[in-house]
């Protein structure tokens, strides 16, 4: 570098090197948004800036999350992380691949591109996740060859059909080939010995399912990268912060994976997974170096991770090392937050029609949510999913519910509700059905399109005029979250985008998502989080039982199981 060149902007405080992990009174020099000079003597530049003795750490990144489980788009999410340091972040975008395909995740990279944040992402490799659900799309080898081509795509999503991957599932690992030379993220919880070394030699990269130490530190003895999860849903840290020695020489980072809208309002992002890791005891430094080079070294993004000489000028100015607070966040080399306020721009994407009118289902009578019995029994024994508080695994439970002209009947007094899929992708018309209990509904009904994995419509609800009121005025909306009673919509949260996610700012989905929840409390719902626990009750790859459009799936033996039982 010429001496006499100006820098654009000077910053002088205390530089945290996540390279010698030395915290040092240092001058930062940026030009044309890259960090040029690094050192003790104070150079020439058009604008100067004193921290004082605040902290100089590189932005976040955050290796692994699906964006769509905050239920807003990639541009307003940014506007959400960007304030609490979040520079990049890494993006699977499963779910709205399971709805739109191609055309979903190329919205997300064409949304994303509005903002500074820098959003790559990797292709799903499970849609669907399995044929026991009907998905609005398919990725199969030839969208993976149209996706690879896509300067933001780094590689091949989390692997989770672990059993596939183990038995030599041509698909499986065509899939995985066809991303060779490029990153390849693992999902194998509980995966050990053998099997686990099948797995990795298979060209799988890394894992965020370990839930014990045991689990991850064999993951990593056989070259894993370790992502150590703390989000919104799945909390790791308290388990596997000692796997972290220090100066931090293993190949571990902090991820979320996922995070709420309210936790983003109330916690905040990578900040809130620092503060977490810093009070189970791992060095602040170390922490630091999880949630900024060691993301950047595993997935090759050269230019992110430190603030050094030819990084990107990706900065966040902290009060100190505990609180993580972000007083100044720079992307590019220009100020994109400041206590707090995102300042850039926030114009939402128009949607196309490819993932706007997703909701393909007619009109649909009580009727349709009948479940027939033909016998001259005046109950029978059916099998039921038992939710559970704050846990998306159910249990199967066994009850008597009453039979009345022909029709099989939820009971109130044993909590057993009346549970339903409703296909919404291809206008099949088809619907799975159901009982459950747990939920506590006394009135009314609860139907959502944020169903993972493959989103169709779940309802449940205390009888069929509830739940058709209920799926009709999500088709009306073109996807959400609705809680009815007696006929009327009590509360709603529209989703117009691939059916799960808001067009709007995450305060307006944070507030409604509230609304939502105390709206289902009043209806006499006994579950802190209903809409999360009914998001879960479609998935057929979490035991015990689940349900799905096709019927009651036992997990266990993943095929469709009789609900009536003889």
């Amino acid at each position: 570098m010429n001496g006499h060149v100006e820098m654009d902007l000077l910053i002088h405080g205390n530089l945290v090197n996540v390279y010698s992990g030395d915290i040092s009174e240092s001058y930062i020099g940026v030009k044309d948004g890259i960090v040029r000079y690094v050192g003790k003597r104070r150079v020439k530049a058009r604008e100067e800036m004193d921290v004082d003795s605040k902290f100089i750490l590189p932005a976040y990144i955050d290796g692994h999350v699906h964006i769509e489980s905050s239920l807003v788009t990639p541009s307003q999410f940014a506007a959400a992380v960007i304030p609490h340091g979040t520079c990049c972040v890494v993006a699977d975008p499963h779910e709205i691949a399971n709805v739109c395909g191609v055309d979903g995740i190329k919205f997300m990279i064409e949304d994303s591109l509005r903002t500074p944040l820098k959003v790559y992402f990797m292709i799903p490799s499970c849609v669907p996740a399995t044929n026991l659900e009907t998905s609005g799309a398919k990725i199969g080898v030839n969208e993976i060859e149209e996706l690879k081509k896509n300067k933001w795509i780094l590689g091949l999503g989390e692997v989770m059909n672990f059993p596939g991957v183990i038995k030599g599932d041509e698909e499986v690992i065509a899939k995985i080939k066809a991303c060779e030379g490029m990153i390849i993220d693992g999902h194998a919880p509980g995966l050990r010995g053998e099997d686990l070394c099948t797995y990795i030699a298979a060209g799988i990269m890394s894992d965020h399912e370990s839930v014990t130490a045991d689990e991850a530190l064999e993951k990593l003895s056989l070259g894993m990268w370790i992502m150590i999860r703390e989000g919104s849903s799945a909390k790791n840290l308290a388990d596997l912060a000692c796997i972290v020695s220090k100066g931090c020489p293993e190949r571990v980072m902090l991820v979320t994976d996922d995070r709420h809208a309210d936790d983003l309002l109330t916690e905040g992002h990578m900040d809130h997974v620092l503060r977490r890791a810093v009070e189970e005891g791992i060095d602040p430094v170390d922490a630091v170096r999880m949630v900024t080079i060691k993301p950047s070294e595993y997935f090759g993004l050269r230019r992110l991770g430190a603030v050094a000489p030819g990084k990107s000028a990706d900065i966040v100015i902290v009060e100190d090392l505990k609180s993580f607070r972000a007083d100044m966040v720079i992307i590019n080399g220009d100020v994109a937050a400041r206590n707090g306020e995102y300042l850039g721009r926030l114009e939402s994407l128009p949607a196309e029609a490819a993932v706007e009118k997703t909701v393909r289902v007619n009109e649909l009578s009580p009727e349709a949510f009948k479940i027939s019995y033909d016998g001259d029994e005046e109950s029978v024994k059916v099998l039921v999913i038992k939710a559970l508080p704050d846990q998306i695994v159910t249990e199967k439970m066994l009850c008597e519910l009453p039979v009345k002209n022909g029709e099989v009947l939820p009971s109130l007094e044993q909590d057993v509700l009346k549970i339903c899929v409703v296909e919404r992708h291809h206008g099949t018309g088809r619907i799975g059905k159901g009982f459950i209990h747990g939920f506590g509904l006394r009135r009314g009904a609860l139907a959502s399109t944020v169903a993972h994995d493959s989103h169709n419509i779940v309802v449940v609800g205390v009888n069929d005029d509830e739940i058709s009121r209920a799926v009709n005025r999500i088709r009306e909306i073109n996807g959400g979250l609705v809680a009815v009673e007696n006929g009327a919509v009590k509360c709603e949260l529209p989703l117009p985008i691939g059916g799960i996610m808001s067009n709007k700012g995450i305060k307006f989905v944070a507030e409604r998502m509230k609304a939502l929840n105390e709206s289902a409390m009043e209806m006499g719902c006994s579950l802190k989080s209903p809409f999360m626990t009914l998001s879960f009750m479609a998935l057929p790859v979490i035991p015990k039982l689940k349900i799905t459009d096709m019927g009651l799936v036992d997990v266990e033996s993943m095929r469709i199981t009789a609900l009536l039982v003889e």
